[in-house]
């Protein structure tokens, strides 16, 4: 392992080392009031001697596996574990760190690579047992449910009916089911509207992660004198990708910010969340993503919406938004021909999507058949200059030519139902609406349809809307500014 793999591996155990801190305060602060009060005296016990005894056993196995460079990762793990036995709720919130900061990309061994595919059973046997327990015989099911069900439901046919059947069965078991299953079981793990906390906190931790490691990769990486002018930033693994993490972050930018001004440092709040969203910031324009950057500017202008009540300054704030996102992109370090020929490529690939639904407007290509049927539907033959990366570089065109105008309705009802849940608690958590609105224009230039990171976020905003204790504002108050 060199040295740049240590570190990863090193910043993996010390940011799930926050996670398991953020869990452990939250057990204790809001958790063990309830544990006290409702659980009997026989029962704390028990649970006061099983508990630590599988730690130990779970921290015994997995040192003997990983060893001394896995030291911490065992001690977190059995932990954490542990506090998935005891709730889904954070089992859930660990199952989706999990899944995006990925440590077994860098820490190669076979029990961490099966650790998130464990964890999401140990998520679903905790579900069950919680709801057995507390003879909560349901499970959770709203028009966000539907919409997702029926969404992959669609996409599945398009599989189904297309020519290429096996290779997109296959891919859509692999790939999208996984985002129904986290959907659903998001849904089902949490209670109450503290609970929400946990998710957002593993999401928060996992991407501030890849911020570190980007930053890192990209700037204190010893250099070879054969870089590119003005080459950007990346990360690593599935996310390394300069666009891709420039969505990420504009994803979590909301999230981290109003986790800071909510927090008890005031005043000193304000002070760190702007730095936070300064920094932020900074890496997308580092990566040097148009789209991310207009996300960044769709976000301060929804600010100004949810602020603003007045619609004759709210229009002047808008249209300063989109100007000033323009204007930051021109000032981009990115060679002309490197930005046209991105701009025709996107020309081009949105168009042959356009086409592939026309001509098939059911199920389109069908799931999975975009770059293999792309040259088919090139718009006069033109196939761009990105040979085999060939992608939709939009995650609604992408929907539109693989699954045809149904499915392209249902994924856009499904952000539209999520933008709604976002809006009706904006007042007291508007880091919802504000991350659906920056995170879907940064995907409007990504093929990000069948990812994780939009489904996590979606059914957070949803869920979250009907949890126990959620305040509800559906009042617009634009119409008496006029």
């Amino acid at each position: 392992m060199d040295n740049f793999e240590l570190l990863i591996v090193n910043t993996h155990q010390v940011f799930i080392g926050f996670l398991l801190l953020s869990f452990v305060t939250f057990f204790v602060v809001v958790d063990g009031p309830v544990i006290k009060e409702n659980w009997s005296s026989n029962s704390k016990k028990f649970l006061l001697i099983l508990f630590p005894t599988l730690a130990g056993g779970l921290f015994l196995n997995f040192l003997g596996t990983w060893g001394q460079e896995g030291f911490f990762f065992a001690i977190e793990f059995s932990i954490l574990i542990i506090l998935s036995i005891i709730n889904p709720k954070y089992a859930i919130s660990f199952f989706v760190f999990l899944l995006l900061s990925r440590p077994w990309e860098t820490y190669d061994n076979q029990l961490m690579a099966s650790m998130s595919r464990d964890v999401s059973y140990l998520a679903m046997i905790s579900i069950v047992v919680n709801k057995l327990y507390n003879k909560n015989f349901y499970i959770r099911f709203n028009m966000g449910t539907f919409l997702i069900i029926a969404f992959g439901v669609w996409l599945f046919l398009s599989a189904f009916f297309s020519n290429h059947q096996s290779l997109g069965i296959s891919k859509f078991m692999e790939i999208f089911t996984k985002a129904v299953i986290v959907f659903i079981l998001i849904q089902n793990s949490l209670e109450n509207e503290k609970d929400a906390v946990l998710v957002k906190l593993a999401l928060i931790f996992s991407i501030l992660e890849k911020g570190f490691l980007s930053f890192y990769q990209s700037y204190m990486t010893p250099k070879t004198g054969l870089e590119e002018v003005g080459e950007r930033l990346q990360s690593i693994g599935f996310l390394s990708n300069s666009n891709d993490i420039a969505a990420i972050f504009v994803l979590v930018i909301p999230l981290v910010v109003y986790f800071i001004l909510k927090s008890k440092i005031r005043p000193f709040n304000w002070i760190f969340g702007l730095i936070t969203f300064v920094s932020l910031s900074y890496l997308v324009w580092e990566s040097q993503s148009r789209g991310a950057v207009l996300a960044i500017a769709a976000i301060i202008g929804a600010w100004f919406f949810l602020k603003i009540n007045k619609v004759k300054y709210l229009i002047l704030v808008l249209i300063f938004a989109i100007v000033g996102g323009l204007g930051v992109i021109s000032l981009m370090n990115r060679s002309a021909g490197d930005l046209e020929g991105s701009t025709s490529n996107r020309i081009i690939f949105w168009k042959a999507g356009a086409n592939m639904a026309i001509r098939n407007p059911i199920f389109g290509v069908g799931y999975w058949g975009f770059n293999d049927n792309f040259s088919s539907y090139a718009i006069d033959g033109d196939l761009g200059t990105e040979g085999k990366n060939m992608t939709a570089h939009s995650s609604w065109v992408l929907a539109l030519s693989e699954g045809g105008f149904m499915s392209l309705a249902l994924f856009m009802s499904l952000w539209g139902y999520s933008l709604y849940r976002g809006w009706l608690m904006r007042k007291l958590h508007p880091e919802y609406f504000l991350a659906i609105v920056g995170y879907g224009v940064a995907i409007t230039f990504l093929s990000h349809t069948y990812l994780l990171f939009p489904y996590i976020i979606l059914s957070l905003v949803v869920t979250h809307s009907k949890l126990k204790g959620t305040k509800l504002d559906s009042t617009l108050d634009y119409g008496k500014s006029l």
